[in-house]
């Protein structure tokens, strides 16, 4: 079955974030054991547990990819705990958020601390115990593709910062060097360019914000949570089994104009 994750393991970073949770509920469903991975532990447990009421297998684990030392934990317990891991998919990030004018050097290390380089230690930690047929899945964003437009960005919202976009584009990368690393060794490495899908929270208290960023978007309208989760899923299973190196933008359009 080309969507059948039954028997696989996957470790999501930034597993109880927005997106983080549509893709953990979506993996579940489709028969994989998932190890929520997150800073935010409490919330990690707390999806872990959702994931059991719904008849499905997961667990938590309390994850910094800016901390070399936590992501060898994180998946030292994946491994300890659900016997194996076939599956990672990193959706952590960070950034600043200040104009370009204000960022410091030292604030600008630190985004990419999480975006690269810890992107980089976290899927170097995983491979190292994936066996053949494995799926690694990047986060990257459709700023790592084309710049932010300013004019969508009035005021109280500030232009999707320099650090997040910069990191993102190097993520793209990031997958092609890693995936013809480690084709030989049977692990596909792909990555995943969302275009707007503002949380909750952005939706609710900056409408006009939302829509004019649908108005951005050939399709009309901005991203739900579970139209990211079905395309992780499709990078986790067998029917993207010949995928290695892709970028899939997954923007409604929004970089095909």
């Amino acid at each position: 079955m080309l969507f059948d994750l039954s028997g696989k393991v996957a470790l999501v970073a930034g597993g109880a974030g927005y997106l983080g949770q549509a893709i953990c509920l979506a993996l579940a469903e489709q028969g994989a054991v998932v190890m929520v991975a997150d800073l935010a532990r409490e919330r990690a447990e707390a999806l872990a547990a959702d994931i059991a009421a719904r008849g499905g297998k997961g667990h938590a684990v309390e994850l910094d990819v800016a901390d070399e030392a936590s992501s060898q934990a994180a998946v030292a317990r994946t491994v300890a705990d659900c016997g194996r891991l076939d599956v990672l998919v990193n959706a952590a990030c960070f950034s600043v958020g200040k104009s370009l004018d204000d960022l410091s050097a030292e604030e600008f290390d630190r985004a990419n601390r999480v975006n690269l380089t810890g992107a980089f230690l976290l899927a170097r930690e995983a491979a190292r115990v994936m066996p053949p047929g494995s799926s690694v899945i990047l986060f990257a964003s459709m700023y790592g593709l084309v710049a932010p437009d300013p004019r969508v960005y009035q005021p109280p919202m500030t232009p999707n910062p320099i650090e997040y976009g910069v990191g993102k584009a190097g993520v793209i990368q990031m997958a092609k060097y890693l995936a013809v690393s480690w084709g030989e060794r049977g692990i596909r490495v792909n990555a995943i360019a969302p275009g707007p899908f503002p949380n909750s929270a952005v939706q609710q208290q900056h409408p006009e914000f939302v829509q004019r960023l649908a108005g951005k978007v050939p399709l009309g309208r901005i991203g739900r949570q579970d139209e990211i989760a079905g395309t992780v899923v499709f990078l986790a299973a067998d029917a993207s089994s010949y995928l290695n190196g892709a970028t899939l933008s997954v923007d409604g359009g929004w970089t095909a104009w």
